[in-house]
């Protein structure tokens, strides 16, 4: 049967069309299915995201005060008590009640008691479950750099103001992202390599506030000593636990505290025997001050650490942050420093940086979908609902990038 020569054109016209049709129908279902696993995860709870927010500015603007309240309590502690290792061991102890406080709160949730949870909470430790060895290999390590990093940033605090010591303490987040990036092979990303270049710049900056010849950059130096300290604490916890939950979280915690309690307790007795540090009579001592001190930085690390229950990491990092200007606040009323500008804008540059390294590892990805998606929809107007290009998936997907 002869077929008229249009009819044929007519008939491979169709047949390309479908096999075009066939392989967009292709990329669109790919497209369509990301997009509907995106929608879900954030459309179906926007009262919980809303919540989450509500959580994170609340906490957030905690987390900032509890730390200034901290510095500054440190800071009254080291005029009336020259003992900064001993101040350090006193609030470090003070972790141990950080596993009774978790335990507490999810105390409806077990019919177990504390001692059988303790032990499903360790394993992180080893499978050979809770031994003193095990303790000591997986948990004293960790004591030894918190103590260390408490010890360098009171010394720091020391010589330098409260908020020159916060600004400092800001920088251990670029030396965590370098020290991932080389011991545990980290995504290379070129922001967090400008963040960390940013957050030098304003520790040296920091340093010539006062000129390099004062004393101010051994203070400078003792508050980079403790970030660092504080990083390599954070880098050996990912390299040797892992993503470590709450309840384990708060099991190290709490080690922490114990080994404070037993072995460097005779750190202290030690200094004090030598002349390093001298403790005045028990009725002298600043009881009141130091129990302040410390109830304080058991809140920060407790928000810290267990308030990603209620909100985002992002939000209580932020926190933190905040931290820098509340410490120079709450102590410009209290002594008045001098506030340079050079101190200004080192405390801004090490604030950018902060927040260059808080952003996701995709989210350049989010952001060009975000930037297509708006120069798409306002060059096509007319395309079709079910394109499945529109602006609310790609802010959808920006969105949920970043709470990761």
């Amino acid at each position: 049967m002869l077929s008229h020569p249009q009819t044929k054109g007519i008939a491979t016209a169709v047949l390309t069309e479908s096999a075009v049709g066939e392989e967009g129908d292709k990329e669109l279902k790919e497209l369509l299915k990301k997009q509907d696993s995106v929608r879900r995860c954030c459309s179906k709870c926007p009262l919980k995201a809303m919540r989450k927010v509500a959580w994170g500015v609340l906490l957030g603007g905690s987390v900032a005060l509890l730390w200034a309240g901290t510095t500054h309590s440190a800071k009254e502690a080291l005029e009336r008590l020259h003992a900064p290792f001993f101040i350090t061991w006193f609030c470090s102890t003070w972790n141990l009640l950080l596993f009774p406080i978790y335990y507490m709160g999810h105390l409806k949730d077990f019919e177990n008691s504390m001692l059988p949870y303790l032990r499903q909470c360790s394993r992180f430790l080893g499978e050979e479950g809770v031994t003193v060895r095990i303790l000591l290999k997986g948990a004293a390590p960790f004591s030894v750099l918190w103590n260390l990093s408490g010890f360098l940033y009171l010394l720091a605090l020391q010589r330098i103001s409260s908020g020159d010591a916060s600004a400092i303490l800001c920088c251990s987040q670029a030396f965590i992202f370098l020290l991932s990036w080389i011991g545990l092979k980290d995504r290379f990303m070129g922001v967090r390599i400008v963040a960390a270049i940013l957050s030098i710049t304003g520790i040296v900056m920091m340093a010539y506030a006062d000129g390099f010849h004062s004393d101010s950059i051994t203070g400078v130096a003792l508050g980079v000593g403790s970030a660092s300290t504080s990083a390599l604490y954070k880098v050996l916890l990912r390299k040797r636990v892992g993503e470590v939950h709450l309840g384990p979280a708060s099991v190290l915690f709490s080690c922490v505290g114990l080994f404070s309690c037993v072995l460097h307790s005779w750190v202290c007795l030690m200094l004090y025997l030598t002349h390093v540090e001298y403790w005045p009579p028990a009725q002298a001592m600043p009881w009141h001050t130091l129990c302040v001190m410390a109830s304080l930085m058991l809140a920060f690390n407790v928000l810290v650490n267990l308030g990603v229950v209620l909100t985002y990491p992002t939000l209580l990092s932020i926190g933190v942050l905040l931290s820098i200007p509340a410490t120079v606040d709450h102590f410009f009323n209290s002594i008045a420093p001098q506030l340079s500008e050079v101190r200004v804008a080192a405390a801004g540059i090490i604030a950018v940086g902060y927040l260059l390294l808080l952003l996701p590892e995709n989210w350049d990805e989010g952001t060009r979908h975000w930037l297509g998606s708006l120069w798409h929809d306002s060059w096509r107007e007319d395309t079709a609902p079910s394109s499945g290009r529109s602006g609310t998936y790609s802010c959808e997907y920006l969105f949920c990038s970043t709470e990761k």
